[in-house]
């Protein structure tokens, strides 16, 4: 691959800069990552982050959302802004012509929100809607309780958007607390890619960016993440569904795992796509499902490793134990080198299509700095999935698949299962 070359500086107040030239395309992208996600929402207080994230866009102290929309729209760029586990990004986008623009845009939005009441309650009865229609989403309520049943009272064990009780809890003093707390310079990283000069750029940022002030925050302890014992299995009855939703798994790895590259093969093997042994088993032999696909989802902390798939509801055991015998041979008996092979060949034809534009080199540059990765992590990436080995994967398979200690939930019509799941162990039933 060709190496991607970056400038990296740090300015006083402590606003970590990565700069990335990239004359291909006319234009650049600007990514501000700020290290407050949920994690850091004040028990009683779930979705405080995403709240803040949703406002910012919401307007600032000079320009209203439509203000904002207007001038974006004007110059054909994007402004978005999301919220997740670990951070809050913001990201844009323009004709590299407006790279003071959008940079001054992205300052104001992450620097000056106004916070304005009115928005405040509109965004909150939003997130309180999304939440309450979930209700009606399979999918929804089975990541909702898979990650409560994994997670427990650990911030990781609700979605960044919150919970109902959490939401309304939240006051606009509580808002203003928390952008004050946790959007700083020394706590965010700002990446610039794309048809720029580099020391331009960097004399740019300074003046937009140089006066926003440091402050140190002490770091929030959070709670340890308790392990799975045995097979906890959970039904949420919805009486009205024919096909049954499953969600199995336990608590998987962080983004800084040594074994990060093994575990993505093994993934793929696993889980990933229509050669997959799940897809194989599930889907072509036995004909049980449309899909299923099983995830690593990597974060600052151990995230969930869990499968998820569907089946009508007379099936719907049958296919559950036929992912837990998938995943006994996985540790058991371990990969071939056919399917090592393949995992590979994917890889090494799909990553480099994310890494093509200005933005996909500005996520991945922002998220390399933002683990603490080798920063030739980007640069070398498919010749670390290269170099992986049959032996590393199958021993990473004996050290992070679990099968005898799982989270289980089934989203179903409780009376169709509940007799046959009873058989792999304790169920406990739920509503919606």
């Amino acid at each position: 691959m060709i190496p991607i070359d970056f400038k990296k500086s740090t300015l006083d107040n402590g606003l970590r800069i990565i700069v990335v030239e990239h004359h291909e395309y006319p234009v650049v992208a600007v990514d501000l990552l700020v290290r407050a996600g949920s994690v850091d929402d004040p028990q009683g207080n779930d979705g405080l982050s995403s709240i803040v994230a949703q406002l910012l866009r919401e307007g600032t102290r000079e320009k209203d959302s439509f203000e904002i929309a207007d001038a974006i729209d004007f110059i054909g760029g994007t402004l978005s802004v999301d919220g997740d586990y670990d951070s809050t990004s913001i990201t844009a986008s323009a004709l590299a012509k407006n790279f003071t623009f959008i940079l001054k845009m992205v300052s104001e939005v992450a620097r000056s929100p106004a916070f304005q009441p009115r928005d405040t309650e509109f965004q909150r009865d939003k997130s309180i809607a999304t939440i309450l229609r979930e209700k009606d989403n399979k999918i929804s309520i089975g990541n909702r309780n898979f990650n409560q049943m994994l997670y427990g009272m650990h911030p990781y064990g609700h979605p960044p958007i919150g919970t109902v009780s959490g939401l309304k809890s939240i006051k606009r003093g509580t808002i203003l607390a928390f952008h004050k707390d946790h959007f700083l310079p020394n706590k965010s990283i700002l990446t610039v890619v794309g048809d720029i000069n580099t020391a331009n750029v960097l004399a740019t940022i300074e003046e937009v960016f140089g006066e926003w002030r440091r402050e140190d925050r002490e770091e929030i302890l959070l709670p340890p993440i308790d392990t799975i014992d045995g097979h906890r299995i959970r039904i949420v009855d919805k009486p009205d569904l024919t096909q049954t939703d499953i969600h199995i798994g336990h608590i998987g790895i962080k983004r800084t795992d040594p074994d990060y590259f093994p575990i993505v093969l093994l993934n793929y093997v696993l889980g990933r796509g229509p050669t997959s042994r799940l897809y194989t088993k599930l889907r072509a032999e036995r004909g049980l499902t449309y899909g299923v696909t099983s995830t690593f989802d990597t974060r600052n902390l151990r995230g969930p490793f869990f499968i998820r798939t569907f089946s009508k509801n007379k099936s719907a055991i049958e296919a559950l134990q036929l992912v837990l015998d998938e995943l006994e041979k996985i540790p058991l008996k371990g990969i071939t080198q056919a399917e090592l092979d393949s995992a590979k060949s994917f890889y090494v034809g799909h990553f480099p299509l994310s890494i093509e534009t200005p933005p996909q080199i500005a996520s991945k540059i922002i998220e390399q700095e933002f683990y603490g990765l080798p920063e030739d992590s980007i640069t070398n990436y498919l010749e670390h999935i290269n170099a992986v080995s049959l032996e590393e994967v199958n021993r990473a398979a004996k050290r992070v698949i679990d099968p005898r200690n799982l989270v289980v939930v089934l989203v179903s019509k409780a009376e169709d299962i509940l007799d046959e799941a009873k058989v792999l162990g304790g169920v406990e039933l739920r509503e919606p």
